[in-house]
């Protein structure tokens, strides 16, 4: 008879603890350890500094890029911006010879094929629309507008595209989809004599784009500031049957791990919570993430749905007391504002991304909470969810429309400064699961020439 620690479940929770075991030392290093943290950073500025003697460019600018998003280091932080000044600004001297700008560029040249982008490459015109919209045409002298999303897209729709020829008629609006902007992905626009705007809401990467000097302009929002409230909405048949849901592709960066030593301790202390997870394959599969919640001993206490489309995450949305997001570091978090359109308070892990703290959490949506005190936050939070008005907030503050207004006003700012027209608004997109929509679909077809113009700027 086989011995019953050779199954499978057995062995996907052995491989699971140690993953945690694993993830909460390297969390201990990256986040928990200044003193180590500064050595690291330090330590990568001079062996970038020798790879660039070395003639090794672009993997030393790879370096500074790291070690700039990862923030281990303000001095540091701040050896990089200055490097950058000088290499790329337009407003000041530029370093001689100027190592960067040569890297920028082949970084766009040296985009090859993946098996998320081969399609890309295969058909570029599949990123006309919903990787690249136009919400506005050129008229005259007046330009268009374009905004591009994903980080791993800005350099490959210029890889793709000729970016000079399209950026003479319309300007180009850049949406990246992760934190730390110091990265060859979104610098490689600043190789662009025309202006090119970067939606940026963190603080810490808006001073950085401000702070160059270069081609690039900040705008303060961001991509979950264009989620479509007429999909997230509350919904008056569904009974608020679950206690906290977690939206979250499955991945180590999103924390499933720690949700599930919180809920491990809860239940210890006689709080049996309901929880649903939803996400999608990233560096892990539900069935890991299964694993892990096994190893924990509260994959009782789950539903797991996995790739289900908007309509269904509303629902499940309307089913919870509270949205939980528990990442360090990311990208701007779409579903905690999707929750708040759905009247669903979130909880945040205090110190999220670089520590700002968002004004979209407050005594209205929500809370921030810290590893000590989550099973407190998440206690108070169920027994008081009614009282925030998350909806209404999210209505005033953090609408599409909004967000298109802010757009609107940076660009008509930066054409009444080169002595451009600006009369016709940006027209209004919201954001899915797959790219871009025109919040108005008949825009589709009112911008159908546009298309037709930047499908004949594809490289060859």
């Amino acid at each position: 008879m086989a011995d019953a620690t050779d199954s499978p479940l057995s062995l996907a929770r052995s491989t699971s603890a140690w993953l945690c075991h694993g993830l909460r030392l390297r969390e201990a290093i990256e986040f928990d350890s200044p003193l180590l943290a500064r050595l690291a950073a330090l330590s990568a500025i001079l062996v970038a500094k020798v790879l660039a003697l070395a003639g090794r460019t672009q993997a030393a600018f790879g370096l500074l890029s790291k070690v700039h998003a990862s923030a281990y280091s303000p001095r540091a932080a701040r050896l990089v911006e200055g490097l950058l000044q000088s290499a790329i600004g337009t407003s000041g001297p530029r370093l001689e010879p100027n190592w960067i700008a040569p890297v920028l560029r082949q970084h766009v040249d040296g985009q090859q094929p993946t098996g998320h982008t081969r399609r890309y490459f295969e058909t570029p015109e599949r990123m006309l629309g919903s990787i690249a919209m136009v919400v506005k045409s050129p008229r005259g002298g007046e330009r268009g507008v374009i905004v591009i999303v994903y980080s791993y897209a800005l350099p490959l729709f210029a890889r793709l595209f000729d970016i000079e020829r399209i950026a003479a008629s319309y300007f180009l609006v850049l949406e990246p989809s992760w934190s730390g902007y110091c990265t060859p992905d979104i610098l490689c626009f600043a190789t662009l004599e025309q202006p090119v705007f970067v939606q940026a809401y963190e603080p810490r990467d808006h001073q950085l784009i401000a702070g160059l000097g270069s081609n690039l302009t900040p705008v303060p929002v961001a991509a979950n500031w264009w989620v479509d409230h007429r999909t997230f909405r509350p919904l008056a048949d569904v009974v608020k049957d679950v206690d906290i849901i977690m939206i979250a592709g499955w991945a180590d960066f999103k924390r499933h791990h720690r949700l599930f030593k919180v809920l491990k301790d809860l239940r210890r202390r006689g709080h049996r919570l309901k929880v649903v997870l939803i996400g999608y394959p990233m560096q892990r599969t539900k069935a890991d993430i299964a694993a892990r919640a096994a190893d924990y001993g509260v994959l009782d206490q789950l539903e797991i749905y996995e790739s289900i489309d908007q309509d269904q995450v509303n629902r499940h949305l309307n089913r919870a007391k509270v949205n939980m997001i528990w990442s360090r570091r990311e990208g701007v978090n779409r579903a905690i504002v999707e929750g708040l359109f759905a009247n669903v308070p979130c909880i945040l892990r205090e110190g999220f991304n670089y520590g700002f703290h968002y004004p979209y959490v407050n005594e209205l949506t929500g809370r921030f909470a810290s590893e000590s005190d989550a099973a407190e936050t998440i206690l108070w939070m169920l027994e008081h969810h009614q009282r925030f008005a998350p909806r209404t907030w999210a209505l005033a503050n953090m609408t599409c429309q909004v967000a298109a207004h802010a757009v609107d006003d940076a660009v008509r700012a930066m054409a009444a400064r080169i002595g451009e027209p600006w009369s016709e608004p940006v027209a209004v997109k919201v954001n899915g699961l797959h790219g871009q929509q025109y919040w108005d679909p008949s825009d589709a077809e009112r911008f159908a020439a546009d298309y037709d113009f930047l499908a004949a700027c594809r490289r060859s």
